[in-house]
């Protein structure tokens, strides 16, 4: 059976009934080879995916991936040709999306791209077939024991030896700010790869991010850690946690969203909002998270927010980067900054009474 010649066939079908000419169709349904137009590198889906209130169905992210990843390259004539349609009419027979994997510094959460290319091409064939495709890491990271490794299990290697994993946490929450930024990026992947592909992040995987964050299971004082560290990365955690519950995706308890909300709420109230896109830019999520939270708090919660967007309005960008980069800032990078302007300024009056000291010398000399 020749399934290279059949898959042009039902491809060149799929152009044709799109209004494709006959000519064109045959000449499109052998393209194999896409990715980025006019240059781009990304899908253009990523801030599409992290904000939320932008789209009600998957098939809104499908098409602007198909969109953006659709430009042939294949020959010196049509390089980085977009032609409408035949990137589509090319996943049509696509049963299986494939990513390889040779290195361990990256893994299916680790890094925002996995989700974003192999994820996003996941959706799209799940759009244009009706069916989701499997899912593979190719791992070649030992070259003595290469292998397919299930993207689901991946993901469940990945969280229980990391976010999930206590003397991974323990250690990791050393590194101050930057891992608490680290963690909030791992939740983050987490929701991409539960948009892109449902099946392969389930309930279980969410309440125990709950259990291990919010409620502290391994009393790590992971509460403490964030609000010294970075409030912000808590803003960033418990808002992606409240949008999965919100989209469908995590199929929450009304008490862990009660809970989730007030925490939320609390830390944006006491450091103000940090306003990366899930915190700030999703109103939806803000009616929600408001919803959910008692009626004081939920007023100071949607004045803070208002206060910040105003801001950002106004231009006063730099003024909010600052702010976010307060709330970021351990004690001892605040002391050492305090420390480094003092020393600064401590230089100056040196120079100046030198320069003075000179000055002085010199017309007593004359």
């Amino acid at each position: 059976e020749n399934l290279v010649a059949a898959s042009v066939v039902e491809a060149e079908k799929t152009l044709t009934e799109k209004g494709v000419s006959p000519k064109d169709a045959r000449e499109m349904a052998a393209f194999r080879v896409f990715g980025g137009t006019n240059g781009m590198y990304g899908t253009g889906i990523q801030e599409m995916v992290e904000s939320g209130d932008r789209w009600e169905d998957e098939s809104e992210i499908a098409a602007t991936y198909l969109n953006n990843m659709g430009a042939y390259y294949g020959s010196e004539k049509n390089w980085e040709a977009f032609r409408k349609y035949a990137f589509e009419a090319a996943l049509t027979r696509t049963d299986v999306v494939v990513q390889p994997r040779q290195s361990n510094t990256w893994g299916a959460l680790s890094l925002d791209h996995v989700y974003e290319f192999m994820g996003g091409m996941n959706l799209a064939v799940r759009n244009v077939t009706g069916k989701d495709p499997d899912a593979y890491l190719s791992d070649y990271r030992n070259r003595n024991h290469m292998r397919m490794q299930e993207v689901k299990e991946a993901v469940g290697v990945e969280s229980r030896t990391t976010i999930l994993n206590p003397a991974y946490i323990k250690e990791k929450m050393k590194g101050g700010s930057s891992s608490a930024a680290e963690f909030a990026e791992t939740v983050t992947n987490t929701y991409g790869w539960n948009v892109m592909k449902p099946a392969a992040i389930d309930k279980e995987l969410w309440d125990n991010i709950y259990n291990v964050y919010v409620k502290d299971e391994y009393n790590l004082n992971v509460k403490e850690f964030f609000e010294t560290q970075s409030p912000a990365a808590l803003e960033e955690m418990t808002a992606i946690m409240l949008e999965s519950a919100r989209k469908g995706l995590w199929k929450a308890s009304a008490e862990q969203v009660a809970e989730l909300a007030k925490l939320h709420t609390e830390t944006v109230n006491k450091y103000r909002p940090s306003c990366s896109g899930f915190v700030c830019d999703n109103a939806k999520l803000r009616e929600y998270i408001a919803s959910k939270s008692d009626a004081p708090a939920a007023a100071q919660y949607k004045e803070n927010i208002s206060k910040i967007r105003e801001a950002k309005v106004s231009g006063d960008a730099k003024g909010m980067v600052m702010k976010k980069e307060e709330i970021n800032r351990t004690p001892e990078e605040q002391k050492t900054t305090l420390s480094n302007i003092a020393v600064g300024a401590a230089v100056v009056v040196v120079i100046l009474a030198l320069v003075l000291f000179v000055r002085k010398r010199r017309k007593t000399s004359e």
